[in-house]
């Protein structure tokens, strides 16, 4: 009998994940492109470290980088260890919708375990599966395996509250780790578990506590609770001094990491309660409000009127830490997001907690119009609040905001029926609250009607998810057209296990670096060359050149060089034939000394020349004498009120010239004998000035420099 019903449940959480899954994946196996840098380009770093070395330590270029959450890039590993990272990167996307899906489960178990419910659980695992956040799949962030980790570790917290033990203390203590690795956005569940334990012990059947006074019974049940978790109290309290001792040293930020800073400073900055309604508006709607209304009556009934203790349990975890989660990432958004933008898919992993305890108030028939009551009540708050949140006119970004994506269809809703957004979500939300106390009367508890609500909700969630992928996800990451025949282009143009340095240059975009490194596993070092950018937050090698002896200095054992052909710091001498010139990058193989053709002084990494300084371009001997044609190619900035006028003087030759605002001169050649050893330097000086936009005072700049060998000497 246990074996059925265990098979039962079994293929109605696994059908669910499977349609779920399904569904994502028809839109995110034809993704082709990334959505958001640098934290896709993170994970897939963090995937091949894992890979290649074997060690869970986040690694990048080589260094350490406190990246912690962990358990996605281990996801990947496989992927990134066995396929080229094009392919990794499609695994990737067809696995994501089913880890999302598979958070159905959890759910599933606990809904199940608190109201003996099959239908219940059910409900739960639908509500949990078909949500709008389901394109987060399009995309490589840690979403994709938090969402699930996320509904196991309540899980487990639940089970350590509800039933008492040593093994369940250490459970939940490994579950909150597990969270932690999987986003550490999840600290907070080390916080909400001590207080939702300790409110669920000291209101459970309060009435039968001994002890002469209110205050004594709370002290009598603390006490008991300490009691009855030994384990679990123990291991915080030692937490607590090794967070005090960290402190005291100023390392507590090594616990979580490059979160640090999020974790410092004013954590409730002018304005958080505004976006924490803001936020819990728009997971709300994006759940289908339906769920929130009854998640609300169940849980602030249940916590107060308790039916036994695994719903009193799960009820106190829910009231405590839907409140914290959305103060933290309100928080966040606040002080880290630019202009305070709202992302909803730091607050989604709610929505379990709102399934699970909707499948609770459909099944259950207690306190019925308690619950129908604070239905309403909950609906007139939230009718209210809804007034907080803008649904026209606001940055919609489909990855960073799945419900707010979905925003344009309900203006257009609410222009077919003539009422403003705000009040059309307000009519919804009053007449949705009347349906909860409704659904919440003891004739309606059936399961029949339970599983019809929860369908035609998780169906609205499907239709947001559809909405988000055709209209936004699908153009923008499934119908790029490569240039390239490949897109790891470097991986392929070298043998297996080189490693490849990119030398960024402001003189190509960001896109074109993360391109290089998202796409090539063997890129695996990024060097900034004398305080110059590098469009990366990851480690890099500071380098250097020296402009006497023409070579790069500090450069890690690297075999190829990606560089920009329009780099003009310096020019690389190349051992052999050219190995790759593709998109507007140059694949390099660099001789051994990193030696150099030219490199320049008074130039700065974008190519500009000032007033106040002469710009030198030095070319260097490669063992015999021989004759440069230096070639150059100058513009003037459009600011600049008359034309530039520069000299090029340099091996006995000389070239004069101006260039007009905004205008670029056609190539200036000034041949130039270079000795065998040493150098010859060429000088230009210019005369006249722009101030730019940013600030800058500028003279000319260098749109190309080029110094190929041009024969023999002449005479001296």
């Amino acid at each position: 009998m246990l074996r059925r019903l265990a098979t039962r449940d079994s293929l109605i959480v696994c059908g669910c994940v499977f349609a779920a899954g399904e569904f994502g994946a028809y839109y995110s196996s034809r993704v082709i492109t990334w959505a958001v840098m640098t934290d896709e380009l993170q994970t897939t770093r963090l995937a091949t470290s894992i890979a290649e070395t074997g060690s869970l330590v986040p690694r990048i270029h080589g260094q350490y980088y406190g990246a912690l959450s962990q358990v996605y890039p281990l996801l990947l590993a496989p992927f990134y260890g066995l396929l080229t990272a094009p392919a990794a990167a499609t695994a990737a996307h067809i696995l994501n919708p089913f880890l999302l899906a598979s958070a159905a489960w959890p759910a599933y178990l606990l809904a199940r375990s608190l109201t003996g419910s099959r239908v219940a659980a059910s409900v739960a695992a639908l509500l949990t599966a078909f949500t709008p956040w389901l394109v987060l799949s399009t995309t490589l962030l840690t979403e994709n395996a938090a969402y699930p980790a996320f509904v196991w570790a309540v899980l487990v917290c639940y089970r350590a509250i509800a039933e008492p033990s040593a093994r369940r203390d250490l459970g939940a203590l490994t579950a909150l780790l597990f969270a932690f690795l999987a986003r550490t956005q999840f600290f907070v569940l080390a916080l909400v578990l001590p207080l939702a334990l300790l409110g669920h012990e000291l209101t459970f059947d309060a009435a039968g506590l001994a002890g002469n006074s209110w205050w004594a019974r709370l002290r009598g049940r603390a006490k008991r609770a300490v009691a009855l978790h030994p384990v679990l109290f123990f291991v915080y309290a030692v937490a607590g001094v090794a967070a005090g001792a960290l402190a005291a040293v100023g390392s507590l930020g090594a616990v979580v990491g490059n979160y640090a800073v999020p974790f410092s400073g004013d954590l409730l900055p002018a304005g958080v309660w505004h976006s924490a309604a803001a936020h819990l508006d728009y997971v709300v709607i994006g759940g289908g409000i339906l769920p929130f209304l009854l998640a609300a009556s169940w849980a602030l009934t249940t916590a107060i009127r308790p039916e036994n203790r695994d719903a009193h349990a799960f009820a106190w975890l829910l009231v405590i830490l839907v409140p914290l989660l959305t103060v933290e990432v309100a928080s966040f958004d606040l002080r880290f997001t630019p202009n305070g933008f709202i992302q909803d898919r730091y607050l989604f992993y709610v929505t379990p907690l709102f399934a699970v305890a909707t499948g609770a108030a459909l099944v259950q028939r207690t306190d019925t119009w308690a619950r129908g009551l604070v239905a309403i009540g909950a609906g007139a708050v939230f009718a209210w609040l809804a007034g907080v949140a803008s649904y026209d006119h606001h940055l919609s970004i489909f990855w960073a905001s799945p419900a707010s994506a979905f925003h344009p269809a309900i203006v257009t809703a609410a222009r077919w029926v003539h009422l403003s957004d705000e009040w059309f979500i307000r009519a919804i939300v009053l007449v949705l609250a009347l349906g909860a106390a409704v659904l919440t009367g003891p004739r309606l508890a059936r399961p029949g009607l339970a599983l019809a609500t929860s369908i035609l909700i998780a169906a609205f969630g499907a239709f947001e998810a559809g909405y988000v992928f055709e209209r936004f996800a699908d153009p923008a990451l499934t119908r790029t057209r490569f240039h390239l025949d490949r897109r790891d282009w470097i991986d392929a143009a070298v043998p297996a296990g080189s490693s490849v340095a990119l030398v960024p240059s402001p003189l190509e975009s960001s896109i074109q670096w993360w391109e290089a490194e998202y796409w090539n596993k063997d890129v695996d070092r990024v060097l900034r060359v004398e305080d110059g950018p590098t469009f990366t937050p990851f480690p890099v090698d500071d380098v250097s050149i020296d402009f006497k002896a023409g070579t790069l200095l500090g450069v890690p054992q690297s075999d190829y060089l990606v560089v920009a052909p329009t780099e003009v710091r310096f020019h690389l001498a190349e051992a052999g034939a050219r190995t790759a010139d593709v998109t507007r990058l140059r694949l390099v193989r660099v001789t051994k000394r990193y030696r150099l053709v030219w490199s320049t002084r008074g130039v700065s990494a974008d190519g500009w020349t000032t007033p106040e300084e002469d710009a030198r371009l030095r070319l260097y001997g490669n063992g015999r004498r021989m004759q440069r044609a230096l070639v150059v190619v100058l513009s003037a900035a459009r600011e600049a009120a008359k034309p530039i006028g520069f000299t090029l003087e340099g091996g006995g030759s000389i070239r004069r010239g101006s260039v007009d605002p905004g205008g670029a001169r056609p190539p200036v050649r000034l041949d130039v004998c270079v000795p065998a050893t040493g150098y010859t330097d060429v000088v230009m000086t210019s005369s006249g000035e722009a101030r730019v936009p940013d600030g800058r005072v500028l003279a000319l700049h260098f749109d190309s420099i080029e110094a190929p060998a041009n024969g023999k000497c002449g005479p001296a």
